[in-house]
């Protein structure tokens, strides 16, 4: 046995997944210039092999004040949660006004892999990777459309397949939900 085989197999032992940690370590995630492409939640989701089968809770805004900032938003906000690995995606539009056309927009990947021990609700476990993908810039007609292609669709699935979000709950902050807490 080799120097370099020893760690690996304490590792195995230990139940380290090599192959998560592989995948929260990826390539930047965005292409510059290109909104049509950072803001398509599905193609990002596809990069992370995380599916709709997969969503455990969604928010879905529309012309949201931000009030430092006098803005508009108007956001995707996605949970997905597999055993091994967490994902949530976050598109967020932006408008000078309510009702104008928004024209910046800001994404926000958080992928976490490897769960330290076991926890009772999925969604609150701590995991040994955790990375942060992020961009933002200025947006273009056909990512204009692409997003409210996808907010209409995506609200539509979660208001099928996820249970509302109980309101009251200091707890969730989401507005369709299957996670508990």
């Amino acid at each position: 046995m080799t120097a370099q085989a020893m760690p690996v197999k304490d590792a195995q032992r230990s139940g380290v997944d090599f192959d998560a940690i592989r995948r929260s370590l990826r390539r930047h995630l965005f292409v510059i210039n290109r909104p049509d492409f950072n803001v398509n939640s599905a193609a990002l989701r596809t990069d992370f092999a995380m599916h709709l089968e997969y969503l455990a809770a969604a928010t879905f805004t529309r012309d949201k004040a931000i009030f430092d900032t006098g803005q508009y938003a108007s956001s995707n906000d996605l949970l997905l949660i597999k055993p091994l690995e967490q994902l949530q995606v976050t598109v967020t539009v932006f408008a000078a006004k309510a009702g104008a056309a928004p024209d910046t927009y800001q994404t926000r990947i958080v992928h976490s892999a490897n769960p330290l021990g076991e926890e009772a609700y999925p969604e609150n476990r701590e995991f040994q990777t955790t990375n942060v993908y992020q961009v933002s810039g200025v947006l273009t007609v056909q990512a204009l459309e692409l997003f409210w292609s996808e907010h209409d669709g995506l609200e539509k699935y979660a208001r099928t397949n996820l249970p509302e979000a109980d309101e009251q709950s200091p707890f969730c902050h989401w507005q369709y939900s299957r996670l508990q807490g």
